[in-house]
């Protein structure tokens, strides 16, 4: 009896969570489907002890162990792909992996080429694709080649992007040199067939040479064919990923601010760029102070921040890239070097949710990932959002404002409502067509649009009669037990 009634509780569960489904993504997933996880090796998990070096206290003693032993944790969060800082060897106090002495192997700190083979064998059993920042620009001002005298004309003079922090111990290369570039398109391959990675991306504290950008997308699509390949940093092309990254971090720190140049991002976008479907998107980065700080130093409350801030990254086009420690959400004091190991057992529920519940969506609504880009409204901190992708169309409300705002929408479908996915709000059309979406202070919502239907009320009187039954049966049973101990 008891398994009936379980198996009688669990049908109407069931069909609620089939109802919310939607029309789920069929098409084979593209890079820009993915949600991705970032994380810098040496400050998420010490998964073995035995590489440890006291000796250089910049590391802390993570590893690519300890990221195979977290890959449960980052896929329950919804993300479908990682993204990993630089792992090759680095000199010494390089933790960041930007002072690269060797870029054929492992920084000892982190493991192997057999770790890293196997770390891409485990993300890809948990169906997780694998990103590795890959730096071509530049070395280790300590480099073997700084002491090869035939190697004089691979490095230039050149400023660089970088904190000052890293650009000390960093020398440039010339990467409009044939011999540079037949190297790192050669030591593409190498690491594409050591580990079986799924993308590059390529870290550049220079502009790079169009010719060698093209040159190694067909190096590495000929040798895995579908092979993603990342930058933001072409000679010629606007750094609009830098872009999304300011103007989301100036725009969402504190409230009251107007969200006027959150559509300019995507306009910008796609001027200037030749996939803007395809630009990896960071609000905090391994270079970047925490944006949690920044909140912090405003007076504002980090989690209502984040909250607004992450709603608007895994919404609007483009590859959503959540660097390690948000959910916490971890604050550095405005110093990237100070972050600490990762504590997985800290951070905030709301914050949580609220990630778990944007990674669902990007799963579940091709809108977010596929479709087109629409401002309707941006007035006094309320901006609103359209994405539609053949038969969806989703609403992104964001109010930044300090005090409640609404808006009138008008030119979406007759016999509509909005269905909110965060707040379970709803709106309907009224009288004359328009729908007024209302959103509290410091809130954002992204609003399913669907047929007005009404209320349910043939799914209502199946849960209600489910109950119904699940309470004869409760009073049957506990007749039977009072029968039996009578007895």
């Amino acid at each position: 009896m008891r398994k009936v009634i379980a198996g009688i509780l669990f049908i109407p569960l069931f069909l609620f969570f089939a109802s919310q489904a939607g029309a789920a993504e069929t098409e084979e997933r593209q890079w820009q489907d993915e949600s991705v996880y970032y994380i810098s090796i040496d400050r998420f998990m010490n998964g073995d002890n035995s590489n440890d070096r006291e000796e250089d206290e910049a590391y802390h003693g993570g590893d690519l162990e300890g990221i195979i032993k977290q890959l449960d944790y980052i896929k329950e969060k919804g993300f479908t792909a990682i993204e990993i800082s630089p792992m090759m060897a680095n000199q010494d106090g390089g933790y960041h992996g930007q002072w690269i002495d060797d870029f054929r192997s492992v920084d000892e700190h982190f493991g192997t080429m057999k770790k890293a083979e196997q770390l891409v064998e485990a993300a890809h059993e948990l169906d997780l694709k694998v990103m590795f920042d890959f730096v071509v620009s530049h070395t280790g001002s300590d480099h073997p080649w700084k002491e090869d005298p035939q190697k004089n004309d691979w490095y230039a003079e050149a400023d660089t992007t970088y904190p000052e922090a890293w650009a000390q111990n960093m020398s440039v290369l010339n990467l409009d040199n044939p011999q540079v570039q037949s190297y790192f398109l050669d030591t593409a391959e190498f690491w594409i067939k050591e580990t079986g990675v799924d993308a590059f991306h390529l870290h550049s504290a220079v502009p790079l040479p169009d010719k060698f950008y093209t040159d190694l997308e067909a190096r590495v699509q000929s040798v895995q064919e579908g092979f993603g390949l990342f930058t933001e940093n072409l000679k010629g092309e606007d750094d609009s990923s830098v872009s999304f990254q300011s103007v989301t971090r100036d725009t969402f720190q504190s409230s009251g601010k107007n969200l006027d140049d959150l559509y300019t991002v995507w306009e910008d976008n796609v001027e200037h760029k030749g996939k803007p479907y395809e630009t990896l998107r960071y609000i905090d980065d391994p270079s970047t102070g925490r944006f949690t700080h920044l909140a912090v130093e405003e007076g504002q409350n980090p989690i209502t921040r984040w909250k607004l801030a992450l709603t608007y990254q895994f919404t609007i086009p483009g590859i959503p890239v959540m660097y390690f420690g948000t959910e916490l959400p971890l604050d550095d004091g405005g110093d990237p070097s100070t972050i600490k190991m990762m504590n997985f057992k800290a951070g905030d529920e709301q914050l949580k949710q609220r990630i778990d519940n944007l990674t669902s969506m990007r799963t579940q609504f091709s809108a977010l990932t596929r479709g087109d880009y629409e401002e309707m409204y941006n007035e006094e901190g309320l901006a609103i959002f359209k994405r539609s992708y053949e038969d969806q169309t989703m609403i992104v409300a964001i109010n930044n404002a300090e005090e409640t705002k609404a808006a009138v929408l008008s030119g979406l479908p007759e016999g509509q409502q909005l269905r909110g996915l965060l707040h379970d709000g709803m709106v309907r059309q009224q009288d004359n067509g328009d729908y007024r979406l209302g959103m509290e202070r410091e809130t954002a919502d992204v609003f399913v649009v669907e047929p007005d239907e009404g209320y349910n009320w043939l799914f209502i009187g199946f849960v209600g009669g489910v109950l119904s039954l699940f309470v004869i049966a409760v009073t049957v049973i506990s007749l039977k037990n009072r029968k039996t101990e009578q007895a």
